[in-house]
């Protein structure tokens, strides 16, 4: 995908935001059906755009109780990853954690429809950083040892 983008003759259709794994058989739902002990898988919608890094992931919930999930997210999620509102005049931005190795959980919506949103920068907190992050608790280091957050 990365050389498809690169091409100096790309298609107009990468100069815009495209959302993939739209048959939501995508590689990853199994394990996020397993490592959050879900039922069913969520309907995950992952989208990819004309810029270096950065990733947004998000996960639509209906009937949910939203104030609950980010009382638990704040709890949770207080270091390198955090739960925060990143939103920004009502929009949020894929590549807010660009050249980071943390990465931001965020819940928006109502009662009634509600959206898990997670921003990071797939180059570092999804590779690069994770692999830090892993070796520095397996060595007894600082978590956040050599990381930039």
């Amino acid at each position: 995908m990365i050389a498809e983008y690169e091409s100096p003759d790309k298609s107009v259709l990468l100069l815009a935001p495209r959302q993939y794994g739209l048959t939501q058989s995508h590689k990853h739902l199994p394990e996020m059906k397993a490592l959050c002990g879900l039922k069913n898988a969520p309907v995950f919608c992952p989208t990819v755009a004309p810029f270096y890094s950065g990733m947004q992931v998000t996960v639509p919930l209906f009937d949910t109780d939203t104030e609950k999930i980010k009382e638990i997210y704040s709890e949770l999620y207080n270091g390198v990853i955090q739960y925060k509102d990143a939103a920004e005049n009502g929009f949020l931005s894929a590549n807010t954690l660009s050249g980071k190795d943390s990465m931001y959980v965020c819940v928006y919506g109502s009662s009634e429809r509600a959206i898990l949103c997670a921003v990071y920068d797939n180059l570092g907190k999804g590779a690069s950083g994770a692999a830090i992050q892993n070796m520095n608790i397996v060595m007894n280091e600082t978590e956040t040892k050599g990381l930039i957050l």
